[in-house]
């Protein structure tokens, strides 16, 4: 392995994260004893591109260029459930 400087770990920032998760659910008497609950749930609601850290490595030609993002695309989830 071989090491460029003398600087520690972990010296270089990336770009912030900004993440917002959020669910709706709704519950129905179906009889008495007996509901149905729909549930919406919603991963990075807002669908911003979080990215992830510059590269490193000189060698590769990759250095200070950022290839990937830290969190997935928009998510939404659907459910129902029946409570007896």
């Amino acid at each position: 392995m071989q090491a460029f400087g003398n600087s520690g770990v972990g010296v270089l920032r990336g770009p912030g994260l900004f993440n917002i998760d959020f669910n709706l659910s709704r519950s129905f008497a179906v009889t008495e004893k007996h509901r149905l609950q729909f549930r919406a749930e919603f991963f990075n609601a807002l669908n911003h591109a979080n990215f992830g850290v510059p590269g490193v490595n000189m060698s590769s030609g990759g250095f200070g260029r950022i290839n990937q993002t830290s969190t997935e695309a928009r998510i939404i989830q659907l459910a129902l459930k029946y409570k007896f």
